[in-house]
């Protein structure tokens, strides 16, 4: 086996998702400067593309759970890391308004809190008279799933909405001399409004008593929310309520210093549900935006390179000296891959994949780059191991490896993410297979087969999910495809001929 081979066979560039390398994280993890601010407690929002890291921060948070205990932080996630989400059960029988939704987070947000109060094994009156309190009306099931206990928050929240006259339930209740929850047996209830009805349950006093809780032992709680696309992807409409309404929650929540919520949402997600007007976003102020640019990529990139042994070896390099030194991580990269993919007056090698790999919105992301790269080293692997001459020099990648990656990328990122996501556009998108990478609304009428206004809306949809790039004018628009759609669909260079 050649050295180069042997290098590549051995270094690992990453997955596409960051649950899925969970493991191998803490490795290459960049810890930017939003990552200092996520773990000393001054962010409680990250805003973000998909594939932008949203999931990795959260997946590393995750991991520091024993670092974060040690500064008297109890860590607690509301969201699987990986498999199904927790909140499927609500999808087919959600509450009825975006208020019910707020009374819906808060109630799960305390079950969390008494949830962890209990494994971390925080004893002190108001502990023992919250958890007590929760446990005796089903709010905090034995079992450990968060998939069992958000399924006893949404039976005895539907309890309490559909209570009747001849209803007996048990019911949470404020010990009026105390202050401590409590449980009651109620048998008669009043025809009352929503807003009375979700009035009646305590949710404010419980969490005064967390806050208590929390309080006596100098801890502090972090109720962690991820992978909220996932969750309401099917409704658009179920989707505005829910993630309103959790951020209605979360600004409630304030209130109680030892509580914070910390929220992972995708930026056309936030900029979906607030259109129209929201008045809460004014009060999200400890927010940060994830943005990548060329540098932080590169650097991204090479980090994750430099944690191999092997390549270490192969060159012979000192990585904390590479690691302090960005043009060095450039430098290196280019010793390793290809000045240019396409000669000419083209862009250089790394500018060519984020050309590549990035939507109409002209966000550059982790995701695809990671996944190009390693596309591009299985094919190399593959060509050595079949005798295809090597690259030259100490270069490990040729020219050709990335242009045959791309299209693996192009249709993961196509079926996987796009249409896995938004399944209405399927039958918009299909048809232009084969088509010029830049259409009117005129060829896509003929393409479509629909009316001219018709035409326009799907149009303009396409482009706020990152299909189309909207070109020319308003009166005349044109729509141009991105490279990371092109081979998914057989999109050829041009614009397409008016009808």
């Amino acid at each position: 086996m050649t050295r180069k081979l042997e290098a590549l066979k051995k270094m690992e560039i990453g997955e596409r998702v960051a649950e899925e390398e969970s493991d191998h994280l803490e490795r290459y993890f960049v810890e930017t400067d939003q990552w200092h601010q996520m773990i000393d407690g001054k962010i409680d929002v990250v805003y973000g593309p998909k594939g932008s890291g949203k999931s990795a921060l959260y997946t590393l948070l995750n991991k520091k759970d024993g670092e974060l205990f040690d500064r008297g932080v109890l860590l607690a996630s509301a969201e699987n890391v990986r498999g199904a989400t927790v909140f499927r059960t609500i999808v087919a029988d959600p509450p009825p308004s975006e208020l019910s939704f707020v009374y819906l987070w808060k109630i799960y947000s305390l079950s969390i809190i008494a949830k962890a109060l209990r494994e971390y094994k925080v004893t002190n009156e108001y502990s023992h008279s919250l958890i007590g309190a929760l446990e005796k009306v089903g709010l905090l099931p034995a079992a450990d799933s968060l998939s069992v206990l958000f399924r006893a928050v949404t039976r005895y929240f539907r309890g309490w909405l559909e209570r009747d006259t001849k209803a007996i339930e048990y019911a949470l209740t404020i010990d009026s001399t105390t202050g401590t929850p409590t449980f009651t047996r109620k048998t008669e209830f009043s025809e009352k409004s929503e807003e009375q009805n979700l009035g009646d349950i305590p949710v404010e006093e419980l969490f005064e008593v967390a806050n208590q809780a929390l309080d006596k032992e100098d801890l502090n709680v972090w109720l962690l929310f991820d992978r909220l696309d996932v969750a309401f992807a099917d409704s658009l409409e179920l989707e505005r309520n829910a993630l309103r309404a959790l951020f209605r929650a979360y600004n409630d929540i304030k209130a109680y210093d030892r509580v914070r919520l910390k929220i992972f949402v995708r930026d056309d997600i936030w900029q979906r549900i607030t259109s129209g007007g929201f008045t809460e976003a004014s009060h999200i102020t400890k927010a940060v935006h994830i943005r990548w640019n060329e540098e932080s990529l590169l650097n991204l990139v090479m980090l994750r390179l430099l944690s191999n042994e092997a390549l270490v070896e192969y060159t012979g390099i000192n990585p904390e000296e590479i690691k302090a030194d960005y043009a060095k991580q450039e430098e290196l990269f280019y010793r390793l891959a290809p000045r240019q993919v396409d000669t000419g007056k083209n862009p250089d090698t790394f500018n060519w994949i984020l050309s590549r790999t990035t939507d109409s919105s002209g966000n550059s992301v982790p995701r695809e780059v990671i996944h190009l790269l390693e596309i591009t080293k299985e094919i190399q692997i593959k060509k050595l191991e079949r005798g295809s001459d090597e690259p030259v020099d100490d270069q490990l990648f040729d020219r050709s490896s990335f242009k045959e990656a791309l299209p693996t990328v192009s249709k993961v990122r196509f079926e996987q993410t796009l249409l896995a996501e938004y399944p209405n556009m399927r039958d918009f998108l299909v048809k232009l297979n084969g088509e010029k990478a830049e259409q009117t609304l005129g060829t896509l009428s003929g393409i479509w087969g629909t009316a001219e206004e018709k035409t326009r809306t799907i149009a303009q949809r396409l482009t706020e999910i990152g299909f189309f790039e909207a070109r020319g004018s308003k009166d005349e628009p044109s729509y141009w495809v991105p490279f990371i759609y092109r081979s998914a669909l057989n999109i050829v260079q041009g614009k397409a001929d008016a009808p």
